[in-house]
């Protein structure tokens, strides 16, 4: 009985295995396409922070120069103060 179907059996086989290349095919797709999903997600986080990084950048230079300017201001003041008291002292 088994010699009779012999092609039926290979072909029955072959369907199955088509079936389940089928259906791991799809499940890697899926997976596929949810990475890059997140993928994308990340590109876009990543260019949200880089931006982000840039302006922190910019703003303490900003600051730098300010706190730069300010010392130095006062620096001169602090020595004109001082070359007035020792006018008055003298």
């Amino acid at each position: 009985m088994r010699e009779q179907h012999k092609d039926l059996r290979v072909s029955h086989r072959m369907l199955a295995y088509l079936c389940d290349v089928k259906t791991e095919l799809r499940a890697q797709k899926q997976g596929t396409e949810g990475l890059n999903e997140q993928m994308r997600q990340l590109a876009t986080e990543k260019e949200e922070l880089m931006a982000k990084l840039s302006e922190e950048i910019e703003t303490r230079r900003y600051e730098r120069e300010t706190a730069l300017a300010v010392e130095t201001s006062l620096r001169e003041h602090c020595a004109g103060a001082v070359n007035n008291y020792n006018v008055l002292i003298e």
